[in-house]
């Protein structure tokens, strides 16, 4: 039986939530609505538009299909809102850490932009498309629904060489179940079905070799989750929507080596040189080298 092991760093994200509640005359609403003007709020005479919202979803990473959406960016445009009048109220904004974290976001916002706008790459052509379709088939024509039971438990209670003989050749996690209850390791039990194209190219090659029964384990900082395979279910991607999805694909990860040549020819032309040994990168062995 095989048991895949891979590690997952996990993130704390820290989302500052206000309540915030408005109201709008109906004829404005309906007008908003209708397309008809790009204002869709007013917060105390600013004027929050429809390109507001959009950049905001973005920012947040909301996906347009989600009807929630604009709700939460408005929200949260806002939530910002609010906040930054009562810091500049309080004068905060003059302070030296608040005058750092301002020049920073600017010079990032930016950067980001640039970044953006310089690495567009051209429309991959139809063989671009087409062969990467054809080199990725875990993607497209091989692509399976893998339905797992996952059991979550702690991550400093996981032992590896004691626990593992419990669930890795069994059918179900009855016998681990009963031990972790034995032992008051605190677990929960839940199913799971994921298509193969959720994963990693690295964790997908491996999964295709993989059977009912086999075993992935995921270890993080806080949590350690086993994830059993209880049936494997081809689902191939239509060519069509192969085609739409692929070119996609390529654009994205053409935009990303675009970027990175960019960057790496900047650096190229710039002189940088390191003063701290513990904030220089370690090159050929040694530290703090400067250039």
């Amino acid at each position: 039986m095989r048991s895949l092991r891979f590690v997952v760093l996990s993130t704390v994200g820290i989302i500052a939530c206000a309540s915030f509640h408005s109201s709008t005359l109906a004829a404005e609403s309906k007008t908003a609505a209708s397309g008809k003007t790009q204002i869709v709020a007013r917060l105390d005479g600013r004027e929050i538009t429809i390109s507001d919202l959009r950049s905001e979803q973005a920012r947040l990473g909301l996906s347009p299909n989600d009807v929630n959406a604009e709700r939460i960016a408005l929200d949260s445009i806002v939530n910002r809102a609010l906040l930054t009048t009562a810091a500049r109220a309080a004068k905060i904004h003059r302070r030296p850490e608040a005058l750092r974290r301002m020049a920073m976001a600017r010079e990032q916002a930016l950067a980001d932009i640039y970044i953006t706008t310089v690495s567009q790459p051209p429309e991959p052509t139809l063989e671009e498309v087409e062969d990467f379709v054809a080199q990725n088939p875990s993607l497209f024509r091989e692509r399976r629904i893998y339905t797992f039971s996952v059991l979550t438990m702690p991550s400093d209670a996981f032992d590896q060489e004691r626990l593992t003989p419990l669930f890795d050749e069994a059918n179900s996690f009855a016998a681990l179940s009963k031990q972790l209850k034995k032992s008051n390791i605190r677990f929960s039990e839940a199913p799971l079905a994921q298509p193969s194209n959720v994963f990693p190219e690295a964790v997908r090659s491996q999964l295709a070799q993989y059977g009912v029964n086999d075993n992935i384990v995921i270890t993080g900082e806080i949590d350690t989750q086993i994830m059993k395979i209880d049936a494997i279910t081809p689902s191939p991607i239509p060519m069509r929507e192969a085609l739409a999805l692929a070119r996609r694909v390529v654009m994205r990860q053409s935009a990303q080596t675009r970027a990175e040549n960019i960057l790496a020819s900047l650096k190229k032309k710039s002189t940088l040189t390191y003063f701290r040994a513990t904030a220089a990168p370690v090159a050929n062995g040694a530290e703090g080298e400067g250039r």
